[in-house]
Parts: structure tokens; sequence; C-alpha cells
């Protein structure tokens, strides 16, 4: 199973759990995506995941969706930190 394959089989499963209500949301997502953003951004990974999981739900779950959206949002976040 590919990196991107892997990511997409992972989230789908807490997927269900990204929901306003849920105590745990950040860090189950942080948990999810850290190893995958550290591996697009190296050190920034840190700074990165914390910037995606402060995002709205609806745009947690759009880049919990397919590994591109996760791609786009970690370069968009790498550009803000680099203005």
């Amino acid at each position: 199973m590919s990196p991107e394959q892997k990511y997409v089989h992972d989230a789908a499963k807490i997927l269900p759990a990204v929901k306003e209500n849920n105590p745990f949301l950040k860090e189950q997502v942080g948990s999810l995506i850290y190893d995958y953003v550290q591996m697009m951004v190296g050190d920034r990974a840190p700074k990165i995941t914390g910037m995606l999981i402060e995002l709205s739900i609806a745009q947690i779950r759009e880049y919990l969706t397919t590994f591109q959206a996760l791609q786009t949002r970690v370069e968009d976040a790498a550009r803000l930190l680099n203005q």
C-alpha cells in the first residue's frame, strides 16, 4: 500500500469522528496527519500540523478525504509561514 493509499485508508477510519462535539478531535487528526506532514515539510511539521488542526470541521473533513487535498493544505500553510 502506497503512503497515499494508507493515508486515505487511515483517514477514513477517523472521518466519522470529525465533529464539533468531539473533545479529542485535534489529537486524533494531528496524530493521523503528522507523519505525512513531516514527509512533506520536515522540521516544520509541528507548526503546520498545528495550523491544519485549527481549521474548520469542513476544511478538516476535506483534507482527510484525499492525499492531494492534504498536500494542498500543507503547501498553503508552508506558503503562509514563508511570508
